[in-house]
């Protein structure tokens, strides 16, 4: 068989926002390459993966070293998340632009000027389009926390659910992918059936790819329903931090982040302790009597996010990517661009790219649309 009419089988572990954001880069990069076969092979899909249960709040969270390459990853992705709330996605995916206050210190009574030159900026602050300190008079508003210090970004929340539905819709619409509900236990399962295999499943990697510096970061969270809350809240309290974070159709009352604590039960303790860090912020949700009660295990690895490719002693090319902690929706895109830069390495892209076209479509359109939607189709006919 020629090279131009050979195939390329590559199959991705995992379907969660890195492993779907990944297979739509895939595509984009090999849009003219017919030769192409993806397979999408995961034990869960959405609505059940890890990250459907995420707040799904744009931040740098539960990454120690944060680096260069990690605020690049992360920098793309704000980019493509903020052009896709200013376009016909954002209702569909669940896409808001949001501002968030994030304080620091509780039970402290402030100063008479806050010396702001003395305070570190975070390290994302040069990614977003906003970013200011909050002064002394916005500070007291805040009053009955006692912050030290505060500041307050544009940033994006992402209904995780919602945007995975569609990208999944996206995906399955094209000839070229195939996706199947299974569990993989061994790499050595896809050896004859797959030229390289893209690792994105997430915490499973401590067993699939053998890593003991991967280990769970258990987060439970309650959804409510609170439309008056129009920010996002990150503060300390004397019970710990705590987070209220919008979502399109819900508020996400966080949370805990429990290394080693593989329990995925509901923790009514947990639970008490969300509603009460919660309600010292925002008083008015005392009078919230139900809420959606939530586990997820984050796949923190004490090394950071693990992206590289790796050639087994049988010959496998394995192209890993998984560790992000509590940072999967902050890194998706980013991520998904470096790892295809890789498999770029191993198989050719076509050379013929339509780049007329790429001139005239923005980027996040050219990495997944919209399908249309069944439902609305047919209320659009009746009107």
């Amino acid at each position: 068989m020629s090279h131009l009419n050979k195939i390329h089988r590559v199959t991705i572990i995992g379907a969660g926002i890195i492993g779907l954001t990944t297979a739509c880069t895939l595509l984009k990069e090999y849009s003219t390459n017919d030769n192409l076969q993806l397979t999408i092979i995961s034990e869960t899909f959405t609505p059940d993966t890890t990250a459907d249960i995420s707040a799904g709040l744009w931040e740098i969270y539960g990454i120690e070293n944060i680096d260069e390459q990690t605020l690049r990853r992360a920098g793309y992705t704000y980019d493509i998340f903020l052009s896709e709330y200013f376009s016909t996605k954002a209702a569909r995916a669940g896409i808001m632009k949001i501002s968030a206050y994030i304080l620091h210190g509780y039970n402290n009574q402030n100063s008479d000027e806050i010396d702001h030159t003395t305070l570190v900026k975070p390290a994302q602050a040069e990614l977003v389009r906003h970013f200011r300190w909050l002064d002394k008079h916005e500070i007291n508003i805040f009053d009955h926390l006692k912050p030290t210090s505060g500041f307050v970004m544009s940033t994006i929340t992402v209904e995780v659910k919602k945007y995975l539905l569609e990208l999944q819709r996206f995906l399955s619409q094209n000839n070229r992918v195939k996706i199947i509900k299974k569990k993989i236990h061994s790499f050595n399962e896809l050896k004859n059936t797959a030229d390289v295999i893209i690792n994105c499943s997430g915490i499973a990697s401590k067993y699939l790819a053998d890593d003991e510096t991967v280990r769970p970061a258990r987060g439970q969270i309650i959804r409510v329903h609170a439309p008056w809350i129009k920010s996002v809240y990150v503060f300390d309290t004397d019970d710990g931090m705590g987070y209220i974070i919008p979502q399109a159709d819900s508020v996400v009352l966080g949370g805990t982040f429990q290394l080693n604590d593989w329990n995925t039960n509901i923790d009514e303790n947990d639970t008490q302790k969300i509603l009460r860090t919660c309600i010292k912020c925002l008083p008015a949700l005392e009078d919230i009597h139900k809420g959606k009660v939530q586990v997820g295990l984050r796949p923190y690895r004490d090394n950071g996010v693990r992206l590289e490719h790796e050639k087994t002693n049988d010959g496998i090319d394995i192209v890993h990517c998984y560790g992000h902690s509590g940072s999967g929706v902050t890194l998706s895109w980013g991520c998904a661009k470096d790892v295809v830069e890789i498999v770029k390495t191993l198989i050719p892209a076509n050379s013929k790219q339509k780049n007329h076209e790429k001139n005239n479509i923005s980027e996040h359109e050219l990495l997944w649309r919209l399908v249309p939607n069944p439902e609305h189709i047919l209320l659009t006919s009746k009107i």
